[in-house]
């Protein structure tokens, strides 16, 4: 899996070290938080959410880089969003890494142990970005 970061008006993808594989990862067992599926990742998103406050939608709204069709051309365009969302979703996941060891832990067992960097990564593509901006993520299987 391959994710990347793109900014509207801005031409290409910029691509995260090691393709951010964990990052999308975890962000696509993210999305299927409350339909009752088990995997850390998803126990991991919980506990962002539930015991660290943090949101997880800006982090859950992504999209498949190479549309195939009008609908997907319209949910690409949906993915769309504000930069500022998006780093408060990842400095919220980066302040529960450094405060508790559980979600490293669950990190490790669903297989996404670079998650944090991977996230940190992002963030600081975001560092600079005017608030007028917009941003997708975007991956590839």
């Amino acid at each position: 899996m391959q994710l990347w970061l793109e900014i509207e008006g801005k031409p290409g993808r910029v691509e995260l070290p090691g393709g951010g594989s964990a990052l999308v990862a975890f962000m696509s067992f993210a999305v299927s938080r409350g339909f009752g599926a088990t995997h850390p990742l998803i126990a991991l998103a919980d506990r962002l959410h539930d015991q660290h406050g943090v949101r997880l939608g800006a982090l859950t709204t992504f999209y498949e880089a190479e549309a195939e069709d009008a609908e997907d051309r319209a949910k690409l365009e949906l993915a769309w969003q504000a930069p500022t969302t998006l780093r408060n979703d990842l400095d919220g996941l980066a302040r529960a890494f450094t405060e508790d060891p559980t979600c490293a832990t669950l990190a490790r067992r669903g297989e996404g142990s670079s998650l944090p960097e991977e996230a940190a990564a992002l963030r600081s593509l975001l560092d600079g970005l005017d608030e007028s901006a917009r941003v997708r993520l975007v991956y590839a299987l």
